[in-house]
């Protein structure tokens, strides 16, 4: 068995909802901390548009990648602007729209609205992964340094 390149996946999810199919993902990102954390298997299923409201999780494409996050506001001008914003995250995303729309998450989601201390728990977690990332490269850098 060979193995699918992650570009075969992403159109495989994107298609299958587009038949109106349930698909399954798992959750790998900390961005919807602590509501979902990365290993959580979500069921995405193909919901108008029309039909979701504030407080929904929703899966959206940036790129070739699909991202969950949850509706904060919805402005209807002719055509639905959608706005998300990942519990932990501190700032909003770009504009969701008819186009890059996929699907609403089915599963119960809590809807808790982060206060000061779990904003607080969740930007230390992302500092401490971003650090961790960066302080694993240290050994390969010192190693290039030296040879110099």
């Amino acid at each position: 068995m060979t193995k699918q390149a992650p570009q075969f996946w992403f159109q495989w999810i994107l298609d299958s909802l587009q038949e109106g199919k349930e698909v399954e993902i798992t959750a790998k990102g900390w961005s919807m901390w602590p509501s979902i954390k990365p290993g959580t298997i979500l069921t995405l299923i193909k919901t108008p548009i029309e039909e979701i409201k504030v407080g929904d999780a929703i899966a959206f494409t940036r790129g070739e990648h699909l991202v969950v996050h949850r509706i904060i506001h919805i402005v209807n001008k002719g055509t639905l602007q959608i706005y998300t914003k990942g519990d932990a995250n501190l700032r909003m995303d770009e504009l969701v729209t008819e186009q890059n729309y996929c699907a609403k998450v089915s599963n119960e989601i809590p809807s808790e609205t982060p206060g000061v201390v779990r904003r607080f728990t969740s930007f230390t977690i992302q500092l401490l992964q971003i650090n961790w990332a960066r302080a694993k490269k240290i050994p390969s850098l010192l190693k290039r340094d030296s040879a110099i």
